[in-house]
């Protein structure tokens, strides 16, 4: 009897599930990332490692989204998006390449196999393109789409083809937009009973932000005001584990909200600036621009020194996209020159991110 127990046990055991929620991220198989690149519109450097800024985020428990660069540009990064399903029961994962529509004047609706500056909100399942055509990002396509459980449904697509800096953006034409969200896509709201505790403390961290990593940068929005804006920010530090705040340096792109310009600062913790020197900022080793003292800004500490000149903050933002790492001189207030680096990896998604989630 112990034995037939045991044999049913045997048979009707539920097998363990592949919950890729459970399984660490990983890059696809080098075979399938040579397949997606093996188009003649993907150029990469000969010696370039694409999982250096492949990205990768888990949709739910069978399937995952990655994308793979294809192309890099001055101010675009084209990508191939791959995504990877694996059944409850399964340990072996299928990989398809994904084509998204794609809107021009001259062709009208056409699919594409790749998107521009790609990211995905893993928190909404929210998949966002950002095309420029051109550095100062007056013309382009930007799309959105969501994440129904099986493939990706637009959610709006907007296209401005005149680069003659008549609009930005979020004032783009909208070509499409969904009236209503697919049936796959619906979720009831969840029903919650309001926690009998006191108001959350936005003293300390994380001080009732919405905060994400990309790589080497924490982007962060503030709790919506009351006409629904808010303020975001993407941050780089020089970490020490021994300063109070865990860090000697702070680089700062932010938007105060979503109609506004970026903004570019350093928040220098101990070593203040010589408000009577000028700074210079290198990407990549190239000088991008040279501050004199009165285009340096303190308007909200003595040691948060902005870029004043909106015109020079808008050039260096986009070399910033471009590059791979940034360098701020600055003679200090004892007199010392002082070269502070930052990584720029993460920061052109931090933005896309902000972009999405700065509110109204």
């Amino acid at each position: 009897m112990k034995h037939l127990m045991a044999a049913l046990v045997a048979v009707f055991a539920t097998p363990a599930l592949a919950d890729f929620n459970e399984t660490p991220m990983a890059p696809p198989p080098q075979d399938v990332i040579d397949r997606a690149l093996d188009d003649p519109d993907c150029f990469l450097p000969e010696t370039f490692d694409t999982t250096e800024l492949w990205d990768g985020t888990t949709l739910d428990a069978n399937t995952r989204i990655h994308l793979v660069p294809c192309q890099l540009a001055a101010y675009n990064m084209i990508s191939k998006v791959i995504i990877e399903r694996r059944d409850d029961e399964g340990t072996t994962s299928t990989y398809d390449l994904q084509s998204f529509a794609d809107f021009s004047s001259l062709y009208g609706w056409t699919a594409s196999d790749t998107l521009t500056n790609a990211f995905v909100n893993p928190e909404t399942g929210r998949l966002a393109h950002f095309h420029k055509g051109r550095g100062v990002g007056d013309c382009g396509t930007s799309g959105s789409w969501e994440w129904t459980g099986y493939l990706f449904a637009m959610i709006e697509y907007r296209v401005h083809e005149a680069c003659d800096e008549s609009l930005m953006p979020d004032a783009w034409p909208i070509v499409y937009q969904r009236t209503s969200k697919p049936e796959s896509a619906m979720r009831p709201d969840p029903v919650t009973t309001p926690p009998e505790t006191e108001t959350a403390d936005c003293s300390a961290a994380p001080f009732c932000e919405d905060r994400r990593y990309f790589k080497d940068f924490l982007v962060a929005c503030r709790q919506p005001r009351e006409d629904g804006s808010r303020f975001c920010s993407a941050n780089a530090y020089v970490h020490d584990t021994e300063a109070p705040a865990g860090y000697d340096y702070q680089l700062r792109v932010s938007r105060e909200r979503r109609d506004a310009p970026l903004r570019i600062s350093l928040i220098a913790v101990f070593e203040m600036m010589d408000r009577n020197k000028p700074m210079t900022i290198s990407i990549d080793g190239e000088r991008i621009a040279a501050l004199q003292p009165h285009e340096i800004e303190t308007p909200e500490a003595i040691n948060d020194y902005f870029v004043g000149p909106q015109e020079k903050t808008d050039q260096l933002v986009d070399a910033m996209r471009a590059g791979t790492d940034i360098a701020i001189t600055y003679r200090s207030e004892y007199g010392q020159t002082i070269t502070v680096p930052f990584s720029l990896s993460g920061l052109t998604a931090s933005l896309l991110w902000m972009q999405e989630n700065a509110g109204q």
